[in-house]
């Protein structure tokens, strides 16, 4: 695999949020990581299905939606494509997004370079808008309750397999909170604006727990997993 660290700014670098967060994903994620040494369809699958759990355990649901039980074949025009290779090579919120952002997860999947690069190219947007705040160097002494509608824009889609739709309304969350503060910065923005940068953070959480834990944590919308140390 070409190093796609070429065509991208070094100013928003997964691998370095992959250090800080990695044994705290891993925690909240088991299954993600334990699907790791398989094929990249069978993490699509895990992905799908840890995503999907996640939300309806956040909104009390207790029945799951028709999840399709196999996802589609994935392909790519890279020599390694197994998943473990790609998700060193440019990180699981990347490769999460490369997974399910485009097609229905039944649908068979090409993933190239360019794939890769769009994605992380709209993170790089999320990270150049959102990480001003002042990184939070202790646990928050109370979390903000997380709006009760966070998690219900994107779990119907979620419940029919469609995570590409759920992907999209959280590119139109992220569209609608930067136009909504175009004129301020968003740490000093109106209490209706915190609400929506939470939604929009912790509904990226699901797909992107890297980046969505950095930028929650910054923010003071969560504790950091240690008592002492900033995050770089």
């Amino acid at each position: 695999m070409a190093d796609i660290s070429l065509y991208i700014s070094p100013e928003y670098n997964p691998h370095s949020l992959m250090r800080d967060w990695g044994f705290f994903v891993e925690q909240q994620r088991p299954d993600i990581y334990a699907s790791m040494s398989g094929p990249l369809s069978t993490l699509r699958q895990i992905l799908a299905e840890s995503i999907t759990t996640m939300a309806a355990k956040e909104l009390g649901a207790t029945q799951l939606g028709p999840t399709p039980t196999t996802s589609g074949k994935v392909i790519t025009d890279f020599v390694v494509p197994d998943a473990r290779t790609m998700s060193k090579e440019v990180g699981l919120d990347v490769l999460t997004l490369a997974l399910l952002a485009d097609v229905p997860l039944h649908r068979p999947l090409q993933i190239t370079q360019n794939t890769l690069i769009g994605h992380w190219r709209w993170l790089r947007l999320v990270w150049r808008t959102l990480a001003d705040a002042k990184p939070a160097t202790r646990c928050v002494d109370t979390m903000p309750a997380t709006p009760k509608s966070t998690f219900a824009t994107l779990y119907p889609a979620l419940m029919a397999g469609r995570s590409n739709v759920a992907i999209a309304r959280l590119r139109t969350m992220f569209q609608n909170l930067t136009a909504h503060s175009e004129t301020q910065s968003v740490q000093n923005s109106l209490p209706e604006t915190q609400d929506a940068l939470h939604s929009f953070l912790a509904n990226l959480t699901l797909f992107c727990p890297f980046i969505g834990y950095d930028l929650l944590c910054r923010h003071g919308l969560m504790k950091a997993p240690w008592i002492k140390g900033s995050i770089e």
